[in-house]
Protein backbone atom coordinates (compact mmCIF):
# COMPACT_ATOMS: atom_id res chain seq x y z
CA UNK A 1 0.00 0.00 0.00
CA UNK A 2 3.18 2.25 0.79
CA UNK A 3 4.34 2.12 -2.75
CA UNK A 4 1.27 2.39 -4.67
CA UNK A 5 0.30 6.02 -2.56
CA UNK A 6 3.77 7.38 -2.90
CA UNK A 7 3.42 6.37 -7.17
CA UNK A 8 0.16 8.29 -6.79
CA UNK A 9 1.77 11.48 -4.71
CA UNK A 10 4.39 11.29 -7.45
CA UNK A 11 2.25 11.39 -10.19
CA UNK A 12 0.15 14.02 -8.85
CA UNK A 13 3.26 16.66 -9.57
CA UNK A 14 4.07 15.55 -12.78
CA UNK A 15 3.42 17.88 -15.23
CA UNK A 16 2.28 15.59 -17.71
CA UNK A 17 -0.51 14.48 -15.56
CA UNK A 18 -1.77 18.24 -14.34
CA UNK A 19 -1.93 18.63 -18.03
CA UNK A 20 -4.41 15.35 -18.29
CA UNK A 21 -6.09 16.76 -15.84
CA UNK A 22 -6.59 19.87 -16.68
CA UNK A 23 -7.75 18.69 -20.15
CA UNK A 24 -10.10 16.64 -18.21
CA UNK A 25 -11.99 19.04 -16.91
CA UNK A 26 -12.72 21.22 -20.13
CA UNK A 27 -16.60 21.36 -20.61
CA UNK A 28 -15.90 20.10 -24.20
CA UNK A 29 -14.15 17.38 -22.47
CA UNK A 30 -16.48 16.71 -19.93
CA UNK A 31 -19.60 16.59 -22.14
CA UNK A 32 -18.08 13.93 -24.11
CA UNK A 33 -17.41 11.55 -21.60
CA UNK A 34 -21.31 12.68 -19.98
CA UNK A 35 -22.26 11.85 -23.45
CA UNK A 36 -20.54 8.70 -22.94
CA UNK A 37 -22.24 7.51 -19.57
CA UNK A 38 -25.70 8.27 -20.93
CA UNK A 39 -28.50 7.41 -18.37
CA UNK A 40 -25.90 4.99 -16.54
CA UNK A 41 -24.26 7.80 -14.58
CA UNK A 42 -20.69 6.05 -14.57
CA UNK A 43 -18.30 4.84 -16.51
CA UNK A 44 -16.68 1.73 -15.66
CA UNK A 45 -13.00 1.12 -15.55
CA UNK A 46 -11.27 -2.17 -16.92
CA UNK A 47 -7.97 -2.42 -16.87
CA UNK A 48 -5.92 -5.91 -18.31
CA UNK A 49 -2.82 -7.26 -17.90
CA UNK A 50 -1.73 -4.62 -15.01
CA UNK A 51 1.65 -6.52 -13.56
CA UNK A 52 2.51 -6.54 -10.29
CA UNK A 53 2.29 -3.39 -8.09
CA UNK A 54 4.12 -5.62 -5.31
CA UNK A 55 7.23 -5.80 -7.63
CA UNK A 56 7.37 -2.92 -10.02
CA UNK A 57 7.23 0.84 -10.02
CA UNK A 58 5.60 0.90 -13.49
CA UNK A 59 2.46 -1.14 -13.34
CA UNK A 60 2.16 1.37 -10.30
CA UNK A 61 2.25 4.44 -12.32
CA UNK A 62 -0.15 2.72 -14.57
CA UNK A 63 -2.71 2.34 -11.88
CA UNK A 64 -2.22 5.35 -10.18
CA UNK A 65 -3.95 7.80 -13.19
CA UNK A 66 -6.90 4.97 -12.94
CA UNK A 67 -6.72 5.51 -9.04
CA UNK A 68 -6.94 9.68 -9.10
CA UNK A 69 -9.55 9.78 -11.97
CA UNK A 70 -11.65 7.40 -9.26
CA UNK A 71 -11.33 9.81 -6.27
CA UNK A 72 -11.51 13.13 -8.80
CA UNK A 73 -14.29 12.72 -10.76
CA UNK A 74 -18.03 11.28 -9.88
CA UNK A 75 -18.48 10.09 -13.13
CA UNK A 76 -16.40 7.22 -12.88
CA UNK A 77 -17.82 4.31 -11.69
CA UNK A 78 -15.94 1.06 -10.56
CA UNK A 79 -12.22 -0.07 -11.15
CA UNK A 80 -12.07 -3.88 -12.29
CA UNK A 81 -8.29 -5.04 -12.43
CA UNK A 82 -6.87 -8.54 -13.98
CA UNK A 83 -3.91 -9.44 -14.37
CA UNK A 84 -2.80 -13.57 -14.42
CA UNK A 85 -0.39 -13.18 -11.60
CA UNK A 86 -1.94 -10.95 -9.30
CA UNK A 87 -1.12 -12.12 -5.62
CA UNK A 88 -3.02 -11.83 -2.91
CA UNK A 89 -1.38 -9.12 -1.54
CA UNK A 90 -2.27 -7.21 -4.46
CA UNK A 91 -5.67 -8.06 -4.58
CA UNK A 92 -6.07 -7.07 -0.87
CA UNK A 93 -4.24 -3.25 -2.09
CA UNK A 94 -6.45 -3.24 -4.91
CA UNK A 95 -9.36 -3.39 -2.87
CA UNK A 96 -8.35 -1.27 0.06
CA UNK A 97 -7.97 0.96 -3.43
CA UNK A 98 -11.73 0.35 -4.32
CA UNK A 99 -10.75 -1.25 -6.96
CA UNK A 100 -12.30 -4.98 -7.95
CA UNK A 101 -10.30 -7.99 -8.77
CA UNK A 102 -11.44 -10.14 -11.56
CA UNK A 103 -10.65 -13.49 -11.21
CA UNK A 104 -11.76 -14.64 -14.47
CA UNK A 105 -9.40 -14.41 -17.46
CA UNK A 106 -11.53 -12.23 -20.17
CA UNK A 107 -8.81 -12.38 -21.93
CA UNK A 108 -8.42 -8.62 -22.47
Amino acid sequence: MHKIQTCIRKLESFSFWLTFLDQLQTPEIFDRFLKVVGSEGKMRMVIYGIGSIESYESPRLQLSPAILIKIMFSWIGEVEVFDPLISLAESRVLTALGCSVLTVNEQG
